[in-house]
């Protein structure tokens, strides 16, 4: 289970305002064969999901959602690109474990580049959890049922530590 703190939506835009430059940029996929977008476009669109609102509604975050079956090489430039702070990669489809084979692949893509620790890194879908994310190297892991605020706060939480020069 993923730590985070419960603040609301207005809360969470005076925290970026005020302590993380006004601007929280987030990229979101689904990568490799997945084209399955449910998770990752309840996370990121406007309308949310169960009454909770998407990052998109969120005061000073700026996200940019590349949809379904984007290559992890072309997800990693695009986010540097972009200027994340945030990237939230979904993996619905998992015959053979290829969601833990396609979340390491781009792992070592965003490694590769020398940015890593510059970007809080989420893993998302059915069948991820936060061992598995932690597992893979990425920062959190987000399960079913994850509602978008929770996803925030936890950026926003990881932010205001590095922030703060915290581990």
């Amino acid at each position: 289970v993923v730590e985070t703190e419960d603040l609301s939506m207005e809360e969470i835009g005076e925290v970026v305002k005020r302590e993380l430059g006004g601007r929280v940029v987030v990229v979101g996929a689904c990568t490799g064969s997945d084209a399955h977008t449910v998770g990752i476009d309840a996370i990121l669109n406007m309308k949310g999901y169960a009454g909770d609102y998407g990052l998109e509604r969120y005061a000073g975050f700026e996200v940019h959602n590349l949809g379904a079956q984007v290559e992890n090489v072309e997800f990693v430039r695009r986010a540097l690109e972009v200027g994340a702070h945030a990237v939230l990669l979904s993996q619905v489809v998992t015959q053979r474990d290829c969601h833990k084979e396609n979340a390491a692949a781009f792992m070592r893509e965003l490694v590769a580049t020398g940015r890593r620790a510059d970007v809080v890194a989420v893993f998302g879908g059915p069948r991820v959890d936060h061992a598995l994310a932690l597992a893979l190297g990425f920062d959190a892991g987000f399960g079913t049922g994850t509602r978008p605020s929770e996803v925030a706060n936890y950026v926003v939480g990881e932010l205001r530590r590095k922030t703060r020069g915290e581990k």
